[in-house]
């Protein structure tokens, strides 16, 4: 045997072998940097991103809380639902969309934009959600007619919010309001 051929045979399996090594090390280097950028195999659902604020009006007489569309995507008011909650009650919680009925006098959806009847609003609109009723102690009411119990929360209070995304039950933005 010839000791020239059988050193070249053992280098050319090393250089492969090191080879071999240094791709599968890129090759998860690049999937772990993927995944650890954002990437998601989650393709067809198209969740919105934006940033929402609520407020309460300034206006005492006024049964609705304020929401501002600072800035990402248009938001369909018919494909969101808000959740609401009480800060010091993580128990007191409901759920409203623009599919219940509302209880309230005169109201005849919960969500709708504010000065127009668009369903969809962008950057710089606003919507509200109207409140079935508010008592003259400060105390406001949503009761619909998928519920059984209303959901209420007070003055001094902090109402949580969350706006979600029906279509990928995705939470779009979320927040605090301290209740007037």
């Amino acid at each position: 045997m010839n000791s020239g051929t059988f050193a070249r045979t053992g280098a050319v399996s090393e250089v492969f072998g090191v080879m071999l090594i240094l791709a599968i090390t890129i090759i998860v280097a690049g999937i772990i940097a993927a995944f650890a950028g954002g990437f998601s195999l989650d393709i067809g659902s198209d969740t919105i991103r934006a940033n929402i604020v609520g407020s309460f009006p300034s206006d005492p007489d006024q049964h609705y809380v304020i929401f501002d569309h600072l800035s990402g995507d248009p938001v369909n008011l018919n494909e969101i639902e808000i959740a609401l909650g009480n800060r010091s009650s993580s128990r007191d919680r409901t759920v409203i969309r623009n599919s219940q009925i509302p209880s309230g006098t005169g109201i005849t959806t919960y969500i709708a934009a504010l000065g127009s009847d668009r369903t969809k609003v962008g950057v710089g609109d606003r919507f509200i959600l109207y409140a079935d009723s508010v008592k003259s102690d400060g105390t406001w009411t949503w009761q619909n007619s998928d519920s059984a119990d209303s959901f209420r929360i007070g003055s001094r209070d902090y109402l949580t919010y969350e706006i979600i995304d029906t279509r990928s039950s995705r939470i779009i933005s979320s927040g605090m309001i301290a209740v007037p």
